[in-house]
């Protein structure tokens, strides 16, 4: 027997649904396509497919999904149907301003049966004749809007109101699960771009070469139009342009000088304090500049180095508020290293003229170093190791270590600082002792281990030095390896014939506090092999600067995956020069290799004491 239609006020039958379907199906349907938005990591392609499933079910005239910003001041579109593009793009609602920001302030549904009669309707469109908005709400918040706009007056029935609410529910988490997922992985290319600045600056001592690669690395997280940097010169008491490019890589020519206080980039340097402007035209500050582009805002954030301006960093767009609290954050994370770099660039000359002097002090430091570093891999019983290193300067950061527990039991770490030369080398000692007083005794397993020495690197406020390290723990008495790592490359397992990518990560130590790893235990059988190295392995250049990369390196494993320890890492440091030929060492280079010894015999020597740092 056919189940009774429920009749909407206007006679439309609720949710108005095909032929033999009835609205529990609309509904379970809809809730499958927010399901997938849970599993989405693309929000507004999810959204999209709401939308258009929804129509089937509910002939609308408008639908939009609006969510509150940050600080929960106004709502955004996140999607929209129905709308002149204009208003999806620009239009934004306080909280509490019209029909959809009263329900997001009281956190109720508002149904209107004819808008025409409601003084808190805000028309954005001309076909709208009544309208239903939910609030979207998850974990006890509301986070935005679901707003429904129908054709004819009184179009939503109560039916309609109590099934839409019930999706929004579902809506609600959905996006918030989406958004969070983004929100992660934004964090996650942040960390990688700033981990790559930090690498980079420290080798670039040109001043314009070094902001051209901020621009680009900048590029790949913020979609600018205009990125500009300039710099203080204190006799010209000026900001002068030393890099400005659009977007596309072009160089801007008609960049000018500003004086302190001028506009929003002398305003910004004066007050050292970032400023953030959605729309340049409502911000009396703002100066044209006749670069060619349409500029609707702009950010600004200024460069200071032990409380002295060293200039701005300008981001604009052809876009209105196109710079988010994230950008802000980001830009002003950069900023710190940026100017730190920029003052190395500014010295640089003063520093060259000291060359002879440090030039003898480093050859002592050299010689130091080296006593520190064992002439071959130390005999271990069971095992078979192999150590290959090469500095980028006289000095590096990158260090290996072998703790010896017992007779069956060895761990061995491999680590690279940030950065290059003494600095480096001597936070590599200081990280390198650290860990001896971590995991001296062998009481801690190797995720332990690093979080830890995490924790403590983290509480010395060295600046942006941080480390990335690889620790392993030996167990000859159950022929088991456990591995954590902590953002060196991937380490690599050769088994079988095979060659796999032991793909376990981690935010590098002393970066950011309350950091837990993973680690990985595998049983090895004779002629296993554990390949750690630095990333000067995979990224060395040729004189090209294409990089010798992954696919070159699992293939030479491959090729020597049944040779002993010592000659994989030397084969490996051969190959990467050959590869490299005269192009300048870029970045220090180690591996470390340890492979369970086919002949299982028996030696009863053991790890020589005291760190090992390379170099």
């Amino acid at each position: 027997m056919n189940e009774p239609e429920n009749k909407a006020p206007s006679g439309r039958t609720a949710f108005s649904p095909p032929v033999g379907s009835r609205p529990e199906d609309a509904m379970a349907c809809l809730l499958r396509v927010t399901q997938e938005l849970n599993g989405s990591s693309d929000l507004d392609a999810g959204l999209s497919r709401v939308g258009t499933l929804l129509k089937q079910y509910v002939p609308y005239e408008t639908l939009s999904v609006l969510l509150l910003d940050d600080l929960g001041r106004e709502l955004r579109f996140a999607y929209g149907a129905g709308f002149p593009e204009e208003i999806i793009n620009h239009w934004r609602f306080g909280n509490g301003q019209g029909v959809v920001g009263t329900v997001a302030s009281e956190g109720r549904a508002i149904r209107v049966d004819d808008v025409t009669q409601d003084p808190r309707y805000i028309a954005a469109s001309r076909d709208v004749r009544s309208e239903l908005a939910l609030p979207l709400i998850a974990q006890d918040r509301v986070i935005g809007v679901l707003d429904i706009g129908g054709p004819t007056t009184a179009f939503f029935s109560e039916q309609d109101e109590r099934l839409l609410g019930f999706l929004a529910d579902h809506l609600a988490g959905a996006i918030e699960g989406a958004r969070l997922y983004q929100n992660m992985r934004e964090q996650a290319r942040t960390l990688s771009l700033l981990h790559e600045i930090s690498r980079e600056v420290a080798a670039i001592l040109d001043r314009r070469p070094l902001l051209k690669r901020v621009a680009e690395r900048v590029k790949r997280l913020i979609d600018y139009d205009l990125f500009t940097v300039l710099l203080w010169n204190e006799d010209k008491q000026l900001l002068e342009p030393t890099v400005s490019v659009f977007g596309d890589g072009r160089k801007n020519r008609r960049a000018s000088s500003v004086a302190l206080g001028q506009g929003i980039c002398g305003t910004a340097a004066a007050l050292a304090q970032p400023i953030r402007v959605p729309n340049i035209h409502l911000d009396p500050r703002y100066i044209d500049c006749s670069s060619g582009v349409d500029v609707l805002s702009e950010l600004v954030v200024p460069l200071v180095f032990k409380g002295s301006l060293i200039g701005v960093l300008d981001l604009e767009s052809t876009r209105y508020d196109a710079f988010s609290q994230h950008h802000q954050q980001l830009l002003s994370t950069l900023g710190s290293s940026l100017a730190i770099a920029l003052e190395n660039a500014r010295l640089y000359e003063q520093l060259r003229a000291d060359e002879e002097r440090l030039e003898a002090d480093l050859s002592t430091a050299r010689e130091v170093q080296k006593q520190l570093l064992p002439e071959k891999a130390p005999v271990v019983r069971g095992l078979d190791l192999g150590v290959a290193y090469e500095p980028a300067r006289h000095l590096g950061g990158d260090f290996f270590d072998f703790l010896s527990y017992d007779d069956d039991r060895l761990a061995l770490a491999v680590g690279d600082v940030a950065g290059k030369a003494t600095s480096a080398a001597l936070y590599g000692s200081l990280a390198i002792g650290t860990l001896r007083e971590i995991a001296g005794s062998g009481d801690l397993g190797p995720s332990q281990v690093l979080a830890d020495l995490n924790e403590k690197l983290g509480r010395l406020e060295l600046g942006n030095r941080f480390v990335a390290m690889g620790f392993a723990v030996w167990n000859g008495g159950e022929n088991s390896l456990t591995i954590a790592n902590s953002g060196l490359p991937y380490p690599y397992l050769l088994s079988g014939g095979r060659v796999e990518r032991i793909e376990l990560g981690g935010v590098p130590l002393g970066l950011l506090s309350n950091q837990g790893y993973l680690e990985e235990t595998r049983l090895l059988e004779p002629g296993d092999t554990l390949v750690l190295a630095s990333d000067g392995i995979e990224e060395s250049l040729d004189s090209a600067g294409e990089e010798f990369g992954r696919v070159r390196l699992e293939t030479l494993l491959e090729k020597l995956a049944g040779r002993p320890a010592q000659e994989i890492a030397d084969a490996l440091l051969r190959a990467v020069r050959r590869y490299s030929g005269a192009a300048e060492i870029s970045d220090d280079r180690t591996v470390v290799v340890l492979k369970l010894d086919n002949s299982n015999g028996s030696n009863d020597s053991k790890v020589a004491d005291g760190p090992r740092l390379v170099k």
